[in-house]
């Protein structure tokens, strides 16, 4: 009977172990499947299906070599989509994941040189702000005193006729 409770036990054991790796393995090929998919949209410009694709990648169950890449063409898509602050936003954030979540990736070290590009984008951006801020202001006080000086000169004009 002992006998019969562990055999039964290793065979259950060992079931699972191979439903286990089988998942895995069904996981990776369609997400591998999906990254294809993904590609062959971008070659063909249709780059909203491929958004969408890439986002489904990202959003399901980890898969190192198929995730990882797909986050970084995601960030790549979502800084060049025309979105403005919130695709920069955006692109920084997924590429911010995939080196945190995948630090022995390929695609690691192109992502945090992105990164770093957005940063020193984002703090030259912060002083441009602040200077076209000070030139607009340099620029409404010039516009103000021209006013001044053509009332004076209006004023001047007219004593002189008197």
């Amino acid at each position: 009977m002992k006998k019969f409770i562990i055999l039964l036990l290793v065979t259950a054991v060992g079931i699972c172990g191979c439903a286990g790796v089988q998942k895995k393995k069904t996981v990776f090929v369609t997400q591998s499947r999906n990254l294809e998919t993904a590609k062959k949209l971008l070659r063909e410009n249709r780059v909203s299906a491929a958004t969408n694709v890439l986002e489904g990648i990202c959003s399901a169950k980890s898969v190192p070599g198929v995730t990882d890449e797909a986050l970084f063409r995601l960030g790549l898509l979502y800084l060049d989509g025309g979105q403005g602050n919130s695709g920069i936003t955006q692109a920084q954030q997924v590429l911010e994941r995939l080196v945190k979540d995948y630090p022995s990736s390929s695609w690691r070290n192109h992502a945090a040189s992105l990164i770093e590009l957005i940063a020193t984008l984002n703090r030259k951006i912060r002083y441009l702000k602040g200077e076209n801020l000070s030139l607009s202001k340099e620029n409404k006080e010039l516009r103000l005193n021209i006013e001044k000086l053509k009332i004076i000169d209006i004023e001047q004009e007219f004593k002189s006729k008197r």
